[in-house]
């Protein structure tokens, strides 16, 4: 009997990792990620004991932030592909180097992880034990994010990871019509009770209003996550001959430098190419001169305001009447970024002893502040048009819903049981037996 362990990621978005085991014992692991609040950041153990091998679906912490625990005693094969390593060891050095939370690894495990990772193409069936097999499928949601399909003892389990099917500027949407038959569908739920708009109305509103501010005497400040975010926004700009001035700042920068040496994980490497022309990438130096004062737009990370090179434009562009600050990731309450909207009001305190940086802001925002809703995250309709696609080989047709919150989740496996398909929002620890 094979067996499916939630070991995180479970009516949350965070920490997401699966485990599954064969009827021999053989083990690999989905994911392994952390997520940045509570005592209990890390996955459940789950009795990992005969680990044949891990496989990552994207970069994102919280699919591998934890990944460096797994090699404290152990050398275990890790797959995934070029760019996503790359990307991970970035943020991974980065996360070990700021946070405050006391994980159990360090950059000595970081480095085995590097040292074990072997590189899968898509679409290419790969041996991790007996009778049991890995393949990765394209994702969508950013360069390098891979769907993984796992074949043990003759069941086949699709675990999504994180999915777009919409078309954008930077990659290709996930074709689920390119998968085979399968036995369980483990899918994302992060918007499943959402309805993202189209995205081409959400372009042309982004460009229209950024317009709107440039040309009445005004500069837009993009917070926006560094990671795929900031460079879809360099390409939405770039698509509708935006002649003003583009700053890429932070993390953003470093990661748009680094994209650009994987052409095959483009959408249209030739368009990456030419966006990548139009922006300025800020140096220190630069940024002192546009902390007073610029003409045209910044995209800067942080996407939520909680930190990152975005926090020394803001008071400039919150105290400008003419200027604005748009944001284009999802905003988690509580965050200051979600307040900012809410409320108009920036509140950010922090001290970097270290740096000799302190910030305790709290200013009410005379500009225009806005949202668009550039998810790169299946919604509903789109959640549901995937599972319509996806072709199960017997009445089963097992789901689990997970990496949601808990309305998410629990709303989406209770509307997918309405359409006669066993389905379920598991809880952190369960076991399923298939």
């Amino acid at each position: 009997m094979t067996l499916i362990k939630f070991l995180g990621g479970c009516r949350e978005v965070g920490r997401s990792a699966v485990l599954i085991e064969s009827k021999n014992g053989a083990q690999c692991i989905l994911d392994y990620g952390v997520r940045f609040k509570g005592e209990e950041r890390l996955p459940s153990n789950g009795e990992i004991n005969n680990l044949k091998a891990i496989a990552l679906s994207h970069c994102h912490i919280d699919h591998s932030g934890g990944i460096p625990l797994l090699y404290k005693n152990k050398d275990i094969p890790l797959f995934t592909n070029p760019l996503t390593l790359r990307i991970s060891e970035i943020l991974l050095e980065d996360m070990i180097k700021i946070s405050k939370y006391p994980y159990p690894f360090g950059y000595r495990e970081l480095q085995k992880t590097r040292k074990n990772a072997l590189f899968l193409k898509n679409n290419v069936r790969q041996k991790i034990a007996e009778n049991f097999f890995i393949t990765f499928f394209d994702a969508g949601h950013i360069p390098g994010s891979v769907s993984i399909l796992v074949e043990v003892d003759n069941r086949r389990i699709l675990y999504t990871g994180d999915i777009n099917t919409q078309e954008t500027n930077l990659i290709p949407p996930a074709n689920p019509l390119e998968l085979p038959e399968i036995d369980v569908l483990i899918i994302e739920s992060t918007y499943a009770p959402r309805e993202h708009p189209l995205r081409i109305d959400l372009e042309k509103k982004f460009i229209t209003d950024t317009l709107n501010i440039i040309e009445n005497g005004g500069n837009v400040l993009v917070p926006a996550f560094g990671v795929a975010r900031s460079q879809e926004i360099l390409m939405t700009l770039e698509k509708y001959n935006f002649k003003s001035d583009i700053f890429i700042d932070g993390l953003a920068r470093k990661i748009l430098t680094e994209y650009s040496q994987f052409p095959d994980s483009m959408k249209d490497f030739a368009k990456y190419r030419a966006a990548m022309r139009q922006a300025k990438l800020v140096s220190k130096e630069w940024r002192r001169k546009l902390k007073k004062g610029t003409k045209g737009l910044i995209i800067s990370p942080s996407g939520m305001l909680k930190g990152g090179a975005a926090l020394e434009y803001i008071p400039t562009f919150l105290n400008d009447p003419n200027s604005a600050v748009f944001l284009v990731g999802y905003q988690v309450e509580g965050t200051p970024g979600r307040k900012l909207i809410d409320d108009r009001i920036f509140e950010f305190k922090e001290d970097k002893k270290q740096k000799y940086v302190s910030y305790d802001l709290s200013i009410k925002a005379k500009c225009k502040i806005d949202y668009y809703d550039f998810s790169s995250h299946a919604d509903k309709i789109h959640l549901n048009n995937y599972i319509n696609d996806i072709t199960f080989r017997n009445e089963d047709k097992f789901i689990f819903c997970v990496h949601g919150d808990e309305k998410s989740t629990t709303s989406f496996a209770h509307d997918l049981t309405k359409r006669n398909f066993n389905s379920v929002a598991p809880e952190t620890g369960e076991i399923y037996k298939i």
